[in-house]
């Protein structure tokens, strides 16, 4: 019964060490497969209007987020 139970253990470990080895992909054909889809996709500025108030008027401006910088001058809000 043990002499039956290791050569069936021993069997399926063969088994799956083989089958392993058949899908294993050699590293420089794995990168290549990487390099071929990987694309670059450039994003978009985020935009936000920023309020202030100044001796009871409202002003708002554009500020881009995503390069820190101010867009444009105050405008007056009706």
């Amino acid at each position: 019964m043990k002499i039956r139970r290791k050569k069936i253990a021993l069997v399926l470990m063969a088994a799956f060490i083989s089958v392993s080895g058949l899908l294993a992909v050699p590293m420089h054909e794995a990168h290549a497969m990487a390099s071929e889809t990987e694309t670059v996709m450039p994003m978009a500025d985020t935009y936000i209007w920023k309020y202030k108030i100044e001796n009871g008027v409202t002003y708002k401006r554009l500020y881009n987020q995503s390069t820190k910088r101010w867009v444009g001058n105050w405008i007056r809000c009706k």
